[in-house]
C-alpha cells in the first residue's frame, strides 16, 4: 500500500457527505493505515487514508485535504 505522505499532523480535513454539510477535522495522529482526526467537538475519530483525497477533485464521499491556501481563501469570505 503506498503511503501518502502529504499528510501531516495539523492538516485539515473536510467531511464530503452531503448529511456532515461544513464538517472540518483535525488530524491529530497519523497512524500505518489511517489517520486520527479531531472534529469541532472535541471527539477523536479514526479513518483511513485511502478515503482521504488529496488531488482536489470534486466528490460526495470520503473526505478532502483542505490546501493552506484554500483555507486562507474560505476564511476571508
Amino acid at each position: 500500500m503506498p503511503v501518502n505522505d502529504e499528510l501531516n499532523v495539523g492538516d485539515l480535513i473536510r467531511d464530503n457527505d452531503p448529511r456532515m454539510r461544513g464538517r472540518v477535522l483535525t488530524i491529530t495522529h497519523i497512524l500505518p493505515n489511517g489517520v486520527a482526526a479531531k472534529d469541532g467537538i472535541g471527539k477523536t475519530r479514526l479513518y483511513l487514508r485511502n478515503r482521504i483525497h488529496t488531488d482536489g477533485k470534486p466528490r460526495r464521499g470520503g473526505f478532502d485535504l483542505i490546501r493552506a491556501a484554500a483555507s486562507l481563501q474560505e476564511t476571508k469570505q
